[in-house]
């Protein structure tokens, strides 16, 4: 599923629908603070004199996490005079009131730019995003629009527990997971959020999609986001004829030439969620079968020196340099994966064939 805007009418389009606080004015159009024949209804954050406007919007976020506001602000044209004191205070508020993220904006651009606030919440809960007014009290405020807080899609993925699914940005250490070897606990839990700015500057961190259905045998049951080198289990009798069994362990980005399998050229921000249990195994997201945190070499260079010392004091043998991971299933060379992906092709297969997914996990049909 695509990210979800947690702001309510951050566009005004419907004027101060979903917003709350004192002297909203949310009813003209672009062009009447910017004279540029936009016809984009916004947002001023100094409606009258002797007003202060102040404009909120209250939302729920399901766990600890780190998120980006954006919007769109510009000074407008009847302010020039005032460039550099006109302005406003944006924050984020928890439920006591306490602002956990906040910032002073004075634009001095008669365009608007877009303007980002990163966020981390501490925990699930009640949070506000509020605008209050700064600088002269002369009704000729800034301007603003798009006011947008994605939900990070990937936290969302459902994992098969012993509760039912549960969205793998709530698991935590010690909840039980179902596995191909039953029901397992949960060691330790990575997390790493990516903000815009972050895959702007290193496109390899985007996700690769895997839309519903698209691994075969219905799977996965809703539309999967995975990084690119996780890896998804490929069930196949190609799998039998090129390496002696019958699945294999193939990184989500060699499966994009597939149909329904891309890199997700639109993901805005990124979520990614790591499981680790007392050994490497196969869990289910989504119903289709996909391998927990593999402590192999990759691993290694791709965590951070927190990371590694929070998972060396749950299992101290990774410390050595000498330690050997070993994986739950067959796991191809990279130039094996491709000629794997080719032979899917040229034969008209998909990953996932003659699968039985039970309680505990998948069996042959």
């Amino acid at each position: 599923m695509p990210p979800i805007n947690l702001i309510v009418n951050g566009t005004f389009d419907a004027g101060a629908t979903g917003w709350s606080g004192t002297d909203i004015e949310a009813t003209y159009r672009e062009n009447a603070y910017l004279g540029n024949g936009s016809a984009n209804r916004v947002a001023e954050i100094d409606g009258h004199r002797r007003a202060t406007t102040v404009m909120e919007q209250s939302f729920t976020v399901s766990g600890s996490s780190t998120r980006t506001v954006t919007f769109d602000t510009a000074l407008r044209t009847a302010s020039n005079r005032y460039a550099g004191a006109e302005g406003f205070r944006v924050e984020v508020l928890d439920d006591k009131g306490t602002a956990i993220a906040f910032a002073e904006v004075r634009p001095t651009n008669n365009v608007l730019q877009e303007f980002s606030l990163p966020v981390t919440f501490p925990e699930a809960g009640t949070y506000t995003l509020r605008f209050t007014e700064r600088g002269p009290d002369n009704s000729l405020g800034a301007i603003v629009d798009n006011v947008e807080l994605m939900v990070c899609f990937h936290g969302e993925t459902r994992i098969a527990t012993d509760v039912g699914h549960k969205a793998v940005r709530d698991i935590v250490i010690g909840d039980r997971v179902w596995t191909e070897n039953g029901l397992q606990p949960v060691r330790w839990v990575g997390r790493r959020c990516l903000t815009p700015a972050d895959l702007a500057q290193d496109p390899l961190l985007r996700p690769v999609r895997i839309e519903a259905g698209a691994l075969g045998q219905g799977l996965p049951e809703r539309d999967l986001r995975v990084s690119r080198q996780h890896r998804m289990l490929v069930h196949s009798p190609v799998c039998q004829r090129m390496f002696g069994a019958a699945s294999a362990l193939v990184a989500a980005v060699r499966l994009c030439d597939l149909d329904g399998i891309q890199i997700d050229a639109d993901a805005r921000d990124v979520d990614y969620v790591h499981l680790l249990f007392d050994a490497h195994e196969v869990v289910f997201a989504e119903g289709c079968p996909s391998e927990s945190l593999f402590l192999g070499p990759q691993t290694r260079r791709a965590l951070t020196d927190e990371a590694i010392e929070e998972v060396c004091k749950i299992f101290p043998r990774f410390k050595s340099h000498t330690f050997v991971a070993h994986s739950a299933y067959y796991i191809p060379e990279r130039n094996q994966q491709k000629q794997l992906v080719w032979r899917l092709l040229k034969n008209g297969r998909r990953p996932m064939q003659n699968y039985r997914v039970g309680q505990t996990g998948i069996e042959a049909a």
